[in-house]
């Protein structure tokens, strides 16, 4: 709403003006004039103090959005960088869909992580390069797969397993075991 009256404004030891109260509005809460800056107008007995003629809006703080943006980017960074790996490994072994050694080997993991360690054990698999996949078509395959199991106690030692594997082509899908224990 415009009001029609006009105010002058002291600052720095100069009367300025005539402003509306829009004006006014305007140039305090955007930093233009401070807070204890006086207003008059004709007819009033002294100067009085802006913020009782105009409210003071707080100034929103422009880097709140993109910090609380890169604290968010940063803590997913974190995330990804600690879960990530383990993360993607579970997927590869849950998720083998293809008669392949590549497809046996993941699956075979998961039957050793899932059916032979003991509770509370760790296991850090050895890559695909370093297990033995014997692919026997149309439909089976024996993997061998090594690791290094850190025991509930933290003792950790070097295992390997022979894990048989089925592949249901029409369902798509490895299944196996169970899987003995040999010589690393």
């Amino acid at each position: 709403m415009i009001s029609p009256e006009v105010f002058y404004v002291h600052v720095q030891g100069e009367q300025r003006g005539p402003y509306t109260i829009p004006q006014i509005d305007h140039m305090l809460n955007s930093g233009l004039i401070e807070r204890d800056t006086l207003y008059w107008r004709e007819g009033m007995e002294q100067w009085q103090p802006v913020t009782e003629l105009v409210v003071v809006r707080e100034l929103k703080n422009p880097w709140i959005k993109p910090g609380i943006a890169a604290a968010v980017v940063v803590v997913l960074a974190i995330l990804v960088r600690m879960f990530g790996p383990i993360t993607m490994d579970g997927w590869r072994e849950t998720n083998q869909h293809e008669f392949t050694e590549a497809g046996a080997y993941w699956r075979a993991r998961d039957t050793v992580r899932n059916g032979t360690l003991p509770k509370g054990s760790v296991v850090l698999f050895g890559d695909l390069a370093k297990a033995r996949v014997n692919l026997h078509p149309p439909n089976a395959a024996v993997v061998t797969v090594r690791g290094e199991v850190t025991t509930a106690g933290g003792q950790t030692n070097r295992r390997a397993w022979r894990v048989p594997m089925t592949f249901d082509a029409k369902a798509r899908e490895w299944s196996g075991g169970p899987a003995e224990e040999v010589a690393p």
